[in-house]
């Protein structure tokens, strides 16, 4: 595989990542999916897991897992294609744990589907479903983790646009997850899904460093 076909697989594989998510959430919607929160009323919570999960759900939970694989790919490839080296091993480690987080914050929440229906008295339903936005929010920092690491290594690069984008979606998600986890922070963990298409079709065109760039780039080296 010569790497212009490489760079256009894995760049396919950032943008599938984000697809799958969104898919997999929208068909899970569909399908009946509720989405309380630790902000919902003990009478939410009841009505939530009042009734089995649907097909739809299943389907849209298995898109979700399928998701992280799609996004480890990305992450491996973006971090070596924008220059490796310390930041590169910093970004590929945060970018597993932030995968590794997620699909435990998937399995907790379909264990709650999966038990939905089936006698889930309030205090176990709330306990599961605030060790479920327990972990879904410690992923928000884990991809900033990854932002704060990938945006120098696309500075260095040359690429300043992706590297700026990079650095401020990190600080954006850090304040907005401070104010409001329920609402602002969900609303930045946009962006960061926005930065990974953005990045995977940057990345993925090959576009290269300015000459100046690059030359410091050899100079450093």
């Amino acid at each position: 595989m010569n790497e212009h076909t490489q760079n256009r697989l894995f760049g396919a594989c950032g943008i599938a990542s984000v697809v799958l998510m969104l898919a997999g959430v929208a068909i899970g919607a569909i399908g009946g999916r509720e989405f309380a929160t630790i902000s919902s009323t003990p009478a939410q919570i009841v009505h939530a897991l009042s009734k089995p999960a649907g097909a739809a759900v299943w389907a849209g939970a298995y898109l979700e897992l399928l998701s992280f694989g799609c996004f480890l790919a990305f992450a491996m490839w973006a971090c070596a294609r924008l220059g490796g080296g310390l930041l590169g091993s910093i970004g590929r480690a945060t970018a597993t744990a932030y995968a590794t987080l997620s699909i435990a914050a998937l399995a907790v929440g379909d264990a709650i589907e999966y038990r939905a229906g089936h006698g889930v008295g309030v205090q176990l339903g709330s306990a599961l479903i605030t060790i479920n936005e327990a972990l879904y929010v410690g992923t928000w920092f884990l991809s900033v983790f990854f932002l704060l690491a990938a945006g120098p290594l696309a500075l260095s690069s040359g690429r300043r646009a992706l590297g700026w984008s990079a650095l401020a979606t990190a600080a954006i998600t850090l304040v907005l997850t401070a104010v409001s986890l329920d609402n602002l922070g969900q609303m930045a963990n946009f962006l960061w899904l926005i930065w990974i298409v953005w990045a995977s079709l940057a990345l993925a065109r090959g576009e290269r460093a300015p000459a100046g760039a690059a030359a410091v780039a050899a100079q450093r080296a």
